[in-house]
């Protein structure tokens, strides 16, 4: 028999090693304190050697194998909690949300039905439909929690779909449906037209200004020239927080322009949607009320562990009908979100989230979000009063986008430099074919 201790792994029911499991709780506990959330002042890779995975005839001693992820794993990643970290959408975790992610993965509750998480069953349906009445979707706007923003794009979309043509459910895909979304938008919309079947030479990208926000005139043109072409329009997303500029653009008249045309209107706010929290953005968020679904992402804007992500519907009837799903091996007098969702076996990320806005309330969120963008203000300061770099557009959001105005200099050269010497790490997309800087100010400490 292979040398394989049960009791090193799980709790036995005589709570003859309690206390040896405390012990290997507190020292994770301690790993993640002094080896993750205290490294605010170390590089952004501290080791980028490859790493060999070298897994064993018999199992590794536990806090033996703690000190190995302590020292051979932990260096390798990329350090998100250095406040000079800018790069992408990716948030330091507020600290509650750290914790509830373990007592997460305790529990292990199941989305799948309620059975297998009543508690956690109530609470989504509660949170969903706090956020859906925060964005104006009205008293009988439903969702699901799901694992990231795509994943909420390609359930919009398969929405939409079903509810345009009802019979492509069982019959599978009807021709001549398109999308229509901003040039500007997530990739997602891609990886969703494949998923659905319709294809993505169907999605139609709509010219954006040169903030990235999507040109009403163009839109509407398109459109018009699919009908001409013999295509039905199904499909029209507005962004909100675009992945480069974080551009807005106007959800009310691109709702209506999406209405004019019966199409199914979905809102992309996976990253700006935390700007409905304070007065200063939530104009920008006029007409989410015409909103068919919505994606918004709590991981990101609202300092949420991952994954942390939602769909939001306006009418429930529209989830229901458009996934039809069935769980004969469950209780269908029950709600069983199994059924409303791609995903089956499902973690009870509403916990998390639950205890995020529980423990930060209302006006914490807002001094969060409010905060990050007092932050990139004085970034877009900086940035102007330098004689060595251009901002490339005027920021919407907590997202500065710039460039090198050195021909010396390019712009990917001068992001290398700046993470060699540790003072930012931005990331180098490619915007309206140029490669230029972006940071997003997420980090409560930014700059520090």
């Amino acid at each position: 028999m292979p040398d394989f201790h049960l009791d090193s792994h799980f709790l036995n029911p005589d709570r003859s090693n309690l206390e040896a499991i405390r012990k290997l709780g507190y020292a994770f506990v301690d790993a993640i304190v002094d080896s993750v959330l205290d490294t605010q002042n170390q590089p952004f890779v501290q080791n980028s050697a490859s790493f060999q995975i070298d897994i064993p005839e018999q199992g590794s001693e536990l806090l033996e194998l703690l000190a190995e992820v302590r020292s051979q794993i932990l260096p390798r990643t990329v350090n998100f909690q250095n406040p000079r970290y800018m790069g992408h959408m990716d948030s330091v975790p507020a600290a509650i949300t750290i914790w509830a992610d373990a007592l997460i993965s305790a529990i292990n509750n199941n989305m799948l039905s309620y059975e297998l998480s009543p508690v956690f069953t109530q609470m989504e349906v509660q949170l969903i439909q706090w956020f859906g009445n925060l964005f104006g979707m009205g008293t009988d706007c439903f969702g699901t929690l799901t694992a990231g923003g795509s994943l909420a794009n390609i359930s919009g979309l398969l929405l939409a779909r079903n509810w345009k043509q009802p019979q492509s459910k069982n019959l599978g895909n009807h021709h001549n449906l398109v999308a229509f979304v901003s040039d500007a938008a997530h990739t997602s919309f891609e990886k969703a037209m494949n998923v659905i079947g319709i294809g993505r030479e169907n999605l139609i990208r709509v010219p954006t200004n040169p903030r990235g926000e999507i040109i009403l005139d163009e839109l509407e043109s398109a459109i018009k020239n699919s009908i001409k072409k013999g295509k039905q329009p199904f499909f029209v997303a507005a962004i909100a927080g675009t992945t480069v500029t974080g551009a807005v653009d106007n959800i009310q008249l691109v709702g209506e322009i999406a209405k004019r045309y019966s199409c199914w209107f979905h809102i992309d706010a996976a990253y700006g949607g935390a700007g409905i929290f304070t007065p200063k953005l939530q104009p920008l968020f006029q007409g989410c009320e015409l909103a068919d679904s919505m994606t918004f992402n709590p991981q990101k804007w609202l300092w949420v562990a991952r994954t942390c992500a939602m769909l939001l519907v306006k009418d429930k009837k529209h989830l229901v009908e458009g996934f039809d799903g069935e769980l004969p091996y469950m209780d269908d007098r029950t709600l069983n979100f199994g059924n409303l969702n791609l995903q089956g076996t499902r973690r009870t990320d509403s916990l998390k989230l639950w205890m995020a806005l529980k423990a930060m309330g209302i006006s914490g969120c807002r001094y969060l979000v409010e905060r990050s963008l007092d932050l990139s203000d004085s970034l877009s300061q900086w940035v102007e009063a330098s004689t060595e770099l251009d901002l490339v557009c005027e920021p919407t959001l907590n997202i500065v986008c710039l460039k090198s105005n050195d021909p010396k200099l390019s712009s990917a050269e001068l992001r290398q430099k700046w993470i060699d010497e540790g003072k930012l790490w931005l990331s180098l997309p490619l915007w309206k074919g140029d490669r230029i800087l972006k940071a997003v100010v997420l980090h409560p400490y930014a700059g520090s």
